[in-house]
């Protein structure tokens, strides 16, 4: 029954094929790209529908769904520039597996691919309005004539300046600001060790991560994850530090704000300071 009425289908809608020969070609688009993919390497007789061996389709689908998609991207800073968004795409796989079901439909015909336009975050004009009003602010001192643990505070709090979170998100200082190495650019000062000082790549960051804390802690925003040092440091009050470590601890927080807000911070002088925005 099943072949009677594709036959008749077929009558009906003789199926064309590629510069008139006998193959079966299917022909895909998008924008200024084309694709040919003759159905015969899929196992298609030209007539039975059945000998589609739709999972090669679907893997030959694929190969041109990763030409096409691309993420959208949400304007943010960059060394303090705003960057602008961009949009993304995505082929809908589903839609095109479903061409299958009637290939002879299909056949001859110029088909465009299925894609939605994916759409940013967080555009240029909603990323300006963040510093429209101000949280909260915090300030920490360090003596910066030692070197090598200035300039790992000031690259630290580099790492965490202009950083957009949005509603719902969760911030992590150690993915933020990344692994401390000396390849990365940090270098040895002290650190603190099952309470005892030693030396340590990276040593001065926890006063960065304090100093965002009691910023982020001022704002009312959701504490995820903090611990304090195994003895008190010098630059907060007593517990109200947050240390930190790649592989160990780690200072989080959630933006359960109804917007997103913006993080800014700046270490010169001997000075740290964390300013946490939100537009109005």
């Amino acid at each position: 029954m099943l072949s009677y009425l594709y036959v008749c289908f077929l009558l009906l809608f003789p199926p064309i094929f590629q510069d008139g020969s006998p193959n079966p070609i299917m022909h895909i688009t998008y924008e200024d790209k084309q694709w040919y993919f003759d159905l015969r390497q899929a196992g298609f007789d030209g007539i039975d529908p059945t000998t589609l061996d739709r999972k090669k389709l679907n893997r030959w689908f694929s190969k041109i769904e990763k030409q096409i998609n691309k993420k959208s991207r949400s304007a943010h800073y960059k060394d303090r520039q705003i960057i602008t968004e961009e949009y993304g795409k995505k082929v809908n796989l589903l839609e095109m597996n479903s061409w299958a079901d009637l290939i002879h439909f299909y056949l001859g015909k110029e088909m465009q691919v299925p894609v939605q336009i994916l759409k940013p975050s967080l555009k240029t004009k909603e990323l300006k309005k963040l510093k429209e009003k101000l949280l909260s602010s915090y300030t920490t001192y360090y003596n910066n004539s030692i070197y090598n643990r200035s300039h790992n505070v000031e690259l630290s709090t580099k790492a965490i300046d202009h950083i957009v979170v949005m509603p719902g998100e969760t911030f992590s200082f150690n993915q933020t600001v990344g692994q401390r190495t000396i390849g990365r650019g940090y270098k040895e000062a002290k650190i603190i060790v099952k309470g005892e000082y030693s030396e340590g790549i990276g040593g001065g960051i926890c006063q960065t991560s304090s100093t965002l804390f009691n910023s982020i802690d001022r704002a009312n925003l959701e504490i995820i994850e903090r611990k304090s040092h195994s003895r008190e440091v010098p630059y907060v009050p007593k517990k109200r530090d947050a240390t930190v470590s790649w592989g160990g601890p780690d200072f989080k927080f959630k933006n359960h704000r109804k917007s997103p807000i913006i993080i800014v911070s700046e270490a010169k002088n001997g000075q740290v300071t964390v300013q946490i925005f939100t537009s109005k």
